[in-house]
């Protein structure tokens, strides 16, 4: 049997199901969700989440780690600098080097961190306090590993040896007498003499020595070992200065010194010392093979060097009959 009210509901449904659709077709940005409907959560047994759980725990560990490696590294004695070795020093008394250097190191840096830890010390700042206080040319400063500090050494010269026949003294750069150390030997003078007799009232004989010609020579090896590996000069003019005055020009106390450091830096001769007469600017340098070096010593004096090395380059010279070598006249040598 036909049922109009059974029909009349189906269709109903199936309408409104259709109106459905065609509203969440429309409304793409609307979702429709029963009450019981709710977002994913993550599952904590996941390895993603428990990768994030144990990352944090590590970081800490880590950070810890460092920090008690630096806080070792910096505050450790094992890492304390207290051996300073030296080369290279002449002039300079070394056990007040050191001690200079570990002093330099000995402070805390920022109020806390020692300055003696071999991964605080800064090699430059050493260099840099070392040149005010002594006269260095150069330095070099190297840390060795895991406490001590080497340090290479050439000493700025800043000093002569000053001999005028009767006593010895030091000279600073400018050429003054700053202090007089001792007296010539008699051993340092030779003299040739001429005895005469004669016969006074009473007939008895009297002999009268007379010189007739004294020359000096420093003692060369005792000076330096009691005085200093200085360049030594030896002014013939006798002249007798006093205390911080000047003994001779700063142009000249400067091309002394600079000799001084040519010869002995860059040629197998030693510098014995220096012979003045006057201050024209001429002198005489007298090597440790007994020959002698005919120079100016106010001007032109890497000029003259270079001629030299040409001259020992080119001629082969026999250095032990040599009996000069004479640079005073540029673009000329003359040698016997």
């Amino acid at each position: 049997m036909f049922n109009r009210h059974r029909l009349k509901r189906k269709w109903g449904r199936g309408v409104k199901r259709s109106l459905d659709f065609l509203v969440r077709t429309k409304n793409n940005d609307k979702v429709f969700k029963d009450f019981a409907w709710h977002s994913a959560k993550q599952n904590p047994l996941l390895a993603g989440h428990q990768t994030k759980n144990r990352l944090k725990p590590l970081l800490a560990v880590i950070a810890v780690s460092a920090a008690l490696i630096i806080a070792i590294g910096v505050y450790h004695p094992f890492f304390r600098v207290n051996n300073v070795s030296v080369a290279g020093l002449q002039r300079i008394n070394q056990e007040e080097f050191k001690k200079a250097v570990l002093g330099i190191i000995d402070y805390k840096k920022l109020f806390f961190l020692p300055g003696n830890s071999y991964f605080l010390i800064d090699v430059e700042e050493i260099k840099e306090i070392l040149k005010e206080r002594f006269p260095i040319e150069s330095i070099l400063v190297k840390k060795n590993f895991p406490a001590a500090l080497s340090i290479q050494i050439e000493e700025k010269i800043s000093n002569l040896i000053y001999d005028n026949g009767k006593e010895y003294g030091y000279l600073d750069a400018d050429g003054n007498l700053v202090e007089i150390v001792r007296q010539v030997g008699e051993d340092e003078w030779n003299t040739k003499t001429q005895v005469t007799t004669s016969t006074n009232e009473k007939g008895e004989v009297i002999e009268d020595t007379k010189i007739l010609e004294a020359s000096h020579t420093p003692n060369i090896k005792y000076v330096v070992a009691e005085m200093g590996d200085y360049p030594i000069l030896f002014d013939k003019r006798g002249k007798i200065t006093a205390l911080n005055t000047a003994a001779i020009t700063k142009e000249l106390a400067g091309g002394i010194i600079n000799w001084f450091n040519l010869i002995n830096k860059k040629t197998d001769i030693s510098f014995g010392y220096a012979i003045i007469e006057d201050e024209r600017g001429e002198g005489e340098i007298m090597t440790d093979a007994g020959w002698r070096l005919k120079v100016v010593l106010t001007k032109d004096i890497d000029l003259q060097f270079v001629e030299f090395q040409h001259l020992l380059a080119k001629e082969k010279l026999n250095l032990n009959s040599l009996n000069y070598i004479d640079l005073r006249f540029l673009g000329k040598v003359y040698w016997q």
